[in-house]
């Protein structure tokens, strides 16, 4: 199939390669200097753009994917306050769009198993969650989207806990990079957090792709479950094989829709 990007930065490279290798052509590549191009032939003779850009591109980039008549897989994360004029667009243009924090497959089965476990925890009240989340210096948002899709699956599924709460971002280094996230935490003052509140503490290190913890830790012992990314290519295999998935369709999906259908 032919795939256009939109976004040519670590993770846009990362795409490319790996739609090559399963035997894709990209026929158009979106960056900062040629934004204009989406207006071009070359995008529109794609059958699905991927969009990994910022918050502040994103939303128009996949509107006017939309209007050139190619169906948009996006990864970027921070544009929330704009989503429900943006899916509006998408239908107004008879588009598609599929738009998620995260297309990894690990990461969406660790999301599962993290909202089962939060529904077991509802009725354990001496268990409460605390998620950890580990980027790379150059993510400056906090929490990470994916963080916040978690936090939302745990919020859906106990009862006991109504919302997630920002404890704010730690930058590891030779300082404190032998601590684990729990030491760190001891040795900061963080923000009072409700108690039916999950809290949510950001760290950013090197050039880790991404790592999400959720901790239920009681007064005699602690349940852990961590996802850790060993590279990019997850995320941008997750991109590729949605961005298969939605061409030829209309409407509004999620990653939900999609692994449904797959699994």
């Amino acid at each position: 199939m032919k795939i256009a990007l939109i976004g040519y930065g670590k993770m846009g490279h990362t795409i490319e390669r790996i739609a090559r290798e399963r035997g894709h052509e990209i026929v158009s590549i979106i960056d900062i200097d040629n934004n204009s191009d989406i207006d071009g032939e070359a995008f529109a003779s794609a059958d699905a753009a991927i969009e990994f850009t910022t918050p502040s591109t994103a939303p128009d980039n996949v509107v006017r994917a939309a209007r050139a008549g190619v169906p948009v897989v996006c990864g970027s994360t921070g544009w929330s306050s704009r989503r429900e004029e943006v899916e509006r667009k998408i239908l107004e243009a008879g588009g598609a769009l599929l738009a998620s924090s995260n297309f990894s497959i690990g990461v969406y089965i660790f999301n599962r198993v993290s909202r089962k476990l939060a529904s077991l925890m509802s009725h354990l009240p001496q268990y409460m969650p605390r998620m950890y989340e580990t980027h790379h210096v150059h993510k400056l948002d906090h929490p990470s989207g994916t963080a916040i899709t978690l936090a939302e699956g745990i919020i859906a599924e106990n009862a006991r806990i109504s919302s997630w709460a920002d404890e704010g971002m730690v930058w590891i280094d030779d300082s404190n990079s032998t601590m684990t996230p729990q030491q760190i935490e001891a040795s900061i003052e963080t923000p009072e957090i409700a108690p039916d509140a999950l809290p949510v503490l950001s760290f950013r290190e090197g050039e880790v792709p991404g790592t999400h913890t959720v901790d239920w830790d009681s007064p005699v012992d602690c349940i852990s479950i961590t996802h850790r990314a060993k590279s990019r290519d997850g995320f941008a295999l997750g991109a590729v094989i949605a961005a298969e998935w939605i061409a030829g369709r209309k409407g509004i999906f999620t990653i939900d829709s999609m692994m449904d259908e797959i699994l």
